[in-house]
């Protein structure tokens, strides 16, 4: 076998690039206690909204049930957990007291469906590029600090149909 001559700058940057490239999916997760969140993305404001959404993915390990029972941020009055729906073709949200995450399964808030986190009565718009610091408080896990990046609509949903065409924002 061949031996490759490297300098030692060149093993340097070849180790340090390794390295990052090992860690970045770890550094893309958070985790507290059983819960993991793999997604923590926010909406972009529409010009004059006074609020915003933020959307999370999170993974329960554990083999117990497990909730958010609340999140805050800096850049706005108050956040509020809602929950959306489509009756009669016409989208409601409405707060609720908990977020679900199920033991063993896989939350994933997504824009036009289901639970997210509503920045209510914003300092500043939301603009892409940004973020969005949020605390998410856990029934059982803890609590997480979380920086959630504000990207586009299509970046956030990917593959997601648009409400009426399938039921998401749920457990997997």
């Amino acid at each position: 076998m061949k031996r490759l001559n490297l300098s030692r700058r060149q093993t340097l940057v070849m180790t340090s690039a390794l390295l990052m490239w090992a860690a970045a999916p770890a550094a893309l997760a958070q985790r507290t206690g059983d819960i993991e969140v793999t997604r923590a993305q926010a909406l972009p404001s529409i010009p004059g909204a006074r609020n915003g959404g933020g959307f999370l993915t999170l993974v329960n390990h554990g083999q117990q049930d497990d909730k958010i029972v609340a999140a805050a941020s800096p850049v706005c009055g108050h956040v509020e957990l809602h929950t959306m729906s489509m009756e009669n073709n016409i989208m409601r949200m409405r707060e609720v007291g908990d977020i679900p995450v199920p033991a063993g399964k896989t939350l994933r808030m997504q824009p036009g469906s289901g639970y997210h986190l509503m920045f209510m009565d914003l300092k500043a718009p939301l603009k892409e590029g940004e973020r969005v610091p949020v605390t998410v408080k856990f029934a059982h896990g803890g609590q997480m600090e979380l920086q959630l990046k504000v990207e586009p609509r299509d970046k956030i949903a990917g593959d997601v149909p648009m409400p009426g065409k399938a039921m998401h924002g749920g457990m997997h």
